[in-house]
Formats: structure tokens, sequence, C-alpha cells
């Protein structure tokens, strides 16, 4: 919900706005480099 949101508002996101947005998620299965690339693919893909 978080990177929908963030995607909604803001359809180019810098890494430290996927960051920001994403920050209050915690992660126990340690991908954050893989949920930053997924929300990339994703701004790429609604462009």
């Amino acid at each position: 919900m978080a990177a929908a949101a963030l995607l909604k508002n803001n359809p180019n996101p810098s890494d430290e706005d996927i960051i920001a947005a994403m920050q209050g998620n915690l992660c126990r299965c340690g991908t954050y480099q893989r949920i930053l690339n997924a929300v990339k693919k994703a701004a790429a893909a609604t462009r």
C-alpha cells in the first residue's frame, strides 16, 4: 500500500523517495534491495 501511494503521488521516485516511503515497513527477511527494485520496476511499467 505504501508503494502504491508513493507511485500515485510520484510516478518517477528516486531511490531516496522509495526508501523514505517504505521506512515504516519492517522486513524480517532482509530483502530491502529487492523491494526497492520492485518499486522501481513498477514505476517504469506505469510510465
